[in-house]
């Protein structure tokens, strides 16, 4: 089929090469004669018909900078019939040949149910929590990870000017890869993962008895949603002789700049999307797997094996017995 006109969009929560990925499709397209047209605020804005269309001088210099210039938001009300009806009647509007989707899991949901009716989805994986498993690497992970080592490096270092334990919180909603491979960069000496379950109970003995080894200052990162660490930071300094300070890393772990690898992904990406299109290959997610490129049925990549790297927190473990 001749393709004319491909359209893409940013869903869901920001990270860092999402504007990367859009300034290399549209120079893709460019040199292959195809016209791209933004969608502003994700769903949304698929929704309310709010297109623009996007060239060169739109997206130069934006390979570099975090967040989106299409802007994204959260739309619930995307699972509804007659908001996706819409949305498939705004692409038919345009004459939309592709749709590219640029998110994470509920992105991918979304862009399931495009496919199904009947519109032409290729999806790329971009979501700082790494947890859509089909994929070994999605797009703001690396960046994420580098953010929460840096400011826990920083951190880390003040406490243990002063024989201050601390607890660190990081993203990841219900995966523990930003907390896994944050520990390990910054040498932490105790970690909390969902894909390894702990009671609290169990986690704050863990500390106890790091700190019954001579261990003055325990660093401890735990993945969001597993405990509050305020609370467990108190119990510490009740229960225990040293003093304990938290800190939630937070949306840090999204913002800046993309890393060298984020950026590299995002060209890999951009270039197997528009190759994919062009040869009329549809309803595709992109992914990387052991170092190449490759892309399997959206729906088949919703519902991969868990990928947790438990032989790196097997190692963790080894360093930190």
């Amino acid at each position: 089929m001749n393709i004319d006109n491909i359209a893409i969009l940013t869903s869901g929560g920001d990270s860092q090469g999402m504007n990367t990925v859009v300034s290399i499709i549209v120079r893709v397209a460019k040199q292959k004669g195809i016209n791209v047209l933004g969608v502003k605020y994700g769903y949304k804005g698929l929704c309310e018909d709010n297109f623009v269309k996007l060239d060169s001088s739109m997206v130069e210099n934006t390979e570099n900078m975090g967040g989106t210039i299409l802007k994204t938001s959260r739309f619930p009300a995307f699972l509804e019939l007659k908001y996706v009806a819409k949305a498939v009647e705004n692409l038919k509007k345009h004459k939309v040949d592709a749709l590219i989707v640029v998110g994470g899991d509920g992105s991918f949901k979304g862009a399931k149910t495009l496919s199904e009716m009947g519109v032409n989805i290729i999806a790329i994986p971009a979501t700082v929590d790494n947890d859509l498993r089909y994929t070994d690497n999605c797009l703001g992970f690396d960046t994420a990870v580098n953010n929460a080592t840096e400011m826990i490096d920083k951190i880390k270092q003040t406490m243990l000017s002063m024989d201050r334990g601390v607890i660190f919180e990081v993203m990841g909603r219900y995966c523990g890869d930003i907390a896994l491979y944050t520990a390990c960069a910054s040498a932490c000496d105790l970690i909390a993962v969902p894909e390894k379950p702990i009671s609290q109970n169990e986690l704050i003995q863990k500390i106890k008895d790091s700190i019954q080894k001579n261990n003055r200052a325990p660093i401890v990162v735990i993945a969001e949603k597993m405990f509050d660490v305020t609370k467990i930071a108190q119990i510490l300094n009740e229960e225990t002789d040293c003093e304990f300070k938290y800190s939630v890393i937070g949306y840090i772990q999204r913002g800046g700049e993309p890393s060298v690898a984020d950026r590299v992904l995002s060209l890999q990406f951009a270039v197997r999307a528009i190759d994919l299109i062009t040869k009329g290959i549809f309803n595709k997610a992109i992914g990387t797997k052991n170092g190449k490129v490759i892309e399997m049925p959206i729906d088949e990549a919703l519902h991969c094996e868990y990928n947790f790297n438990y032989d790196l927190l097997n190692l963790f473990y080894l360093l930190n017995n």
